[in-house]
Order: structure tokens, then C-alpha cells, then sequence
């Protein structure tokens, strides 16, 4: 269905379609990767850092807990954008249900358009009796009331489909797939670029010569930037990313937890980049936001007393649970694994 839709836009242009538009068409059309599959855990294609451990999830809720006390102390929203099973959500709440009152003030929003993932999600909080909270599912954001509000975006922004340019002999050539009818097989096509107001942007990719361009995400993240400016809030993102330019193209495809080809397993498989987080400081700063915190995750969950919490937990653990935390907790901070290639951005636009 979905590769009959790609070979379809082909046919209609002259030159193929954008990798942005295969890439968008595979993973948000109806039928596509998340609209209808389940992705994540061990029966889906990638493990996100609420899946490996609870101390994720336990120190994130004891910082959404610290920054709602200094900065709002009120009624507030506490909106995840693609929430998953819905594990990160039931830790934050299950580690804060105690602490002054929070759960009297929160109004639960999970933007999520994965029927299958609301149905899971949908469950786990009757699961772990959080039915008496407020949770809302909405498909976006925009219909969320403006109260002050703190938005969680975890690996969120690395799925939005991007754009590849490559110059060669001072010109820039941006990357397209088109569709070989005899051989039945999709191929890349390069195409220079005239459009002068690209041009223009992909000069500041001069040193770098190649360059990866999400319009979507950057559309995507201004909407959050502009919903939290009408109100106050903070917006926390986790995922992986960079903040200097790196020198080759980040796209990956996952397809049962191991590395594949862009150009297989049409609709059926993980496809992702690396966040462009000086891109989104910047946005961001446009619409009146600062800059709390931006580290990697390592550095964040230590100084937010992962290893205190940790070592509060292995009191009460037997042998079992002891390695299974002691593994959790480093594949969250070793900076091979997930500590220094994910990074924490927090922005807000209310001082504490």
C-alpha cells in the first residue's frame, strides 16, 4: 500500500519525490510505521531510555516536581508529545505522588496519533491506577488549554522526515528517490539546487559540504515555542542529537532492532535522525525563550541524583534486580552507549 502511494508520487513528477516526502510518506501515511505497528520494546525495532530503566523516568519526575515548585506551584498541563507504552509518564507519576499536592494540580495531555500506542496506553494507566488523574489524549497539541504548562518530548524530534544536500564543485545537489519500472527497485538521484532562499541557508553548511534540513521538525518545535509563549511552561527534550555541525549525513533505518536499508521494508521500519539542537536554541530564542539546561544525558541524570537514587533502590533489591538496575543505569549514563550522544534541552520562559 505504501510503496504502490511512493511509486504513485514518482510517476506524477519529473524527478522523483524529496527523501523528505518518501521519508514522510512511509512513517505518517495511513498505513504507514506509526500509524499502525507496534515500535517500541523488544517486540518493535528501537528501546527508548524509560524501557531500560526506571531511574529515567524517576529523575526526570523529581526535575518536573523541583521546576513546577519554584516556577508555578499551580494548576498546570503536563503535556508528552509521542508518550510510547506510556512507561516515562507512569514514573514520573508514580515517583511524585507524594510530594505536596502535585497530582491535585496536574492536567495530563499525551499527543499521540498511534492507535495502537493509545490503546496500550490506555491500559497502563488503569494498570497502575492512575484513572483517577486527569489524562487527555489529544492528535495535537494546538487544542490543549493554555494553562502554564511543561511539555516532554522524549526521542520525539529525531523522527521527523528531513532533507539531504550535498556540494559538489561549489554547487549544491539535494538528494531524491525515484523508481526504476523494469527493474522494480527504488534508487537515489541527485538534482541541483536553483531556489535561491535554500541557497542561501545552505551556506552556513559551507565547512561541512553536506547538510540535513528538517523543515517539518523546525515547524513542528516553533508551534511548541509559540504555545508556551501565549502562557509560561518550560519545554524539556530529550533525544539524540548535536549541537556543531557533523561532517556525514545521519539517516538510519531500523527494521527488528538491527540496521537496514532506507530503501527496504517500505512502511515497515524505523527511520531517524539526529536532532539539530543549535537549530532549535535558536528557534526558540526567536520566540522569547532561554535556555535552562542543554547537556548530555549523562551529565544531566548525575547531577539530578541518578546514582543517589540508584543507590537508594539496591538496598531493597535482591540479586536479580540489583544487576538488572546496575546495567539500566549504565547503558543510561556511559557515554558510549546513550550518555553523551542524547542530549537534555530545557527552555523556558519564566525565571524561578
Amino acid at each position: 500500500m505504501i510503496k504502490k502511494k511512493i511509486i504513485e508520487e514518482i510517476h506524477k513528477s519529473q524527478k522523483g519525490i524529496s527523501l523528505q516526502k518518501f521519508i514522510d510518506i512511509c512513517l505518517y501515511d495511513d498505513g504507514g510505521y506509526y500509524k499502525n505497528l507496534q515500535t517500541l520494546g523488544k517486540l518493535g525495532d528501537y528501546t527508548t531510555a524509560p524501557e531500560i530503566s526506571q531511574l529515567f523516568g524517576e529523575i526526570l519526575g523529581l526535575y518536573i516536581f523541583y521546576i513546577w515548585k519554584k516556577k508555578y506551584n499551580s494548576s498546570f498541563n503536563l503535556i508528552e508529545l509521542g508518550p510510547g507504552n506510556g512507561t516515562l509518564l507512569i514514573d514520573i507519576l508514580r515517583i511524585t505522588k507524594n510530594l505536596s499536592n502535585i497530582h491535585k494540580k496536574i492536567n495530563i495531555h499525551l499527543v499521540e496519533k498511534n492507535n495502537f500506542l493509545i490503546t496500550k496506553q490506555q491500559k497502563n494507566v488503569l494498570l497502575f491506577n492512575l484513572n483517577h488523574l486527569n489524562i487527555n489524549w489529544n492528535d495535537n497539541f494546538s487544542k490543549i488549554k493554555l494553562l502554564p504548562s511543561i511539555i516532554i518530548a522524549n526521542e520525539f524530534f529525531d523522527c521527523f522526515p528531513i532533507r539531504q544536500f550535498q556540494q559538489k564543485n561549489n554547487k549544491w545537489y539535494e538528494k531524491f528517490i525515484n523508481y526504476n519500472q523494469k527493474k522494480e527497485i527504488f534508487y537515489y538521484e541527485n538534482f541541483l539546487v536553483e531556489d535561491l532562499i535554500l541557497l542561501k541557508e545552505l551556506s552556513g553548511y559551507e565547512d561541512n559540504k553536506i547538510a540535513e534540513i528538517s523543515e517539518q521538525r523546525e515547524k513542528y518545535f516553533a508551534k511548541i515555542c509559540n504555545f508556551i509563549k501565549k502562557t509560561k511552561g518550560t519545554i524539556i527534550i530529550i533525544d539524540y542529537g548535536y549541537f556543531d555541525l557533523p561532517n556525514n549525513f545521519t539517516l538510519q533505518t531500523l527494521y527488528n532492532h538491527k540496521t537496514s536499508n532506507l530503501l527496504d521494508n517500505i512502511g515497515k521500519q524505523d527511520i531517524s535522525s539526529l536532532v539539530n539542537f543549535k537549530k532549535l536554541i535558536e528557534i526558540a530564542r526567536k520566540h522569547g525563550l532561554k535556555v535552562d539546561t542543554f547537556s548530555n544525558q549523562k551529565d544531566f541524570l548525575v547531577k539530578n541524583g541518578i546514582l543517589e537514587r540508584k543507590k537508594n533502590i539496591l538496598i531493597k533489591s535482591n540479586k536479580k534486580q540489583k544487576d538488572d538496575i546496575e546495567l539500566g543505569c549504565n547503558k543510561l549514563i556511559n557515554e558510549k552507549y546513550m550518555g553523551n550522544i542524547f542530549k537534555f534541552l530545557i527552555l523556558s520562559n519564566v525565571e524561578p
